[in-house]
């Protein structure tokens, strides 16, 4: 994905101040607001795991309670994790508004990797609800308990690189996030 400089990408503002979605032009929703509409969507996720039955068929995920022969197992599993990863981070919100913790800083982990000397901009990433995590939201670090989401989705490999989905997506959607932010004189919340 190729970001223009300016006029086809809109900062969506999810939580007051806290938590923002990057909204491409060519889609009809935020990153943010996009990906948990997608992991409630079990046509979707059922297709998606029918898809990639193979990452599924693995004696971790088994042991998680996952049979690659039942993606609706899977995509079931997806849509509760959503659900209540919605709600939790709703949550996170309001104490981040109370100073009270948990708050944004305990959720978003550095991505690390190709990005662990960034500072400024830095890439980070969440996990959903459950143990083992199915879910990922990919975000930019402006601020203290300040983010931007630029993607998500479903990890079934054990590093980005062997997720279906995420090793086409992630990696460019933060560098060219990155690199729009730039452009446009964007390092912190209060530049838009």
């Amino acid at each position: 994905i190729n970001l223009p400089k300016s006029k086809n990408v809109d900062i969506i503002e999810i939580y007051k101040g806290i938590l923002y979605s990057i909204k491409f032009d060519e889609e009809d929703t935020d990153e943010y607001s996009r990906t948990l509409r997608l992991w409630k969507d079990l046509d979707y996720l059922v297709d998606f795991f029918e898809t990639n039955y193979k990452y599924i068929d693995q004696p971790f995920w088994r042991e998680a309670g996952l049979d690659p022969e039942k993606p609706n197992i899977s995509a079931e599993r997806v849509a509760k994790e959503a659900i209540d990863l919605a709600s939790y981070i709703h949550e996170l919100a309001k104490n981040t508004e109370a100073g009270e913790l948990p708050d944004f800083e305990n959720f978003f982990q550095p991505l690390g990797g190709k990005y662990s000397y960034i500072r400024e901009l830095e890439p980070h990433k969440s996990y959903g609800t459950f143990s083992p995590s199915l879910i990922r939201i990919y975000a930019i670090k402006f601020d203290t308990n300040t983010y931007m989401v630029v993607f998500g989705g479903i990890k079934l490999g054990s590093t980005i690189q062997n997720s279906p989905g995420l090793r086409e997506q992630v990696f460019n959607r933060i560098d060219n996030v990155i690199a729009f932010l730039k452009a446009n004189g964007i390092f912190e919340s209060d530049d838009f």
